[in-house]
């Protein structure tokens, strides 16, 4: 990862190419899209539950089921809380 000053004034770190590195789903954490024009290339950054980046390539089909997967975890999560408030 490259860090460079961003348009907002801080500091972002950018993937300068995407890794090959696929582990187990159920190790990820999160995601986001590293945009441009803050960084040069577009990439799907995991981060670990121990706290390790992953720069992966959007089109990838490990990538897509990934996020997916983590989309789909969140989703659950949000609606368990909501649902907790409503019935406390």
């Amino acid at each position: 990862m490259l860090s460079t000053a961003s348009a907002q004034g801080g500091i972002a770190s950018c993937c300068r190419k995407a890794s090959s590195t696929q582990i187990h789903r159920d190790l990820l954490k999160n995601y986001y899209v590293q945009e441009q024009p803050a960084c040069a290339l577009q990439i799907v950054v995991f981060t670990t539950l121990r706290g390790k980046k992953i720069c992966s390539d959007p089109t990838n089909l490990w990538t897509k089921t990934s996020m997916a997967y983590l989309d789909g975890k969140n989703w659950q999560r949000q609606n368990l809380t909501s649902h907790r408030r409503r019935h406390h």
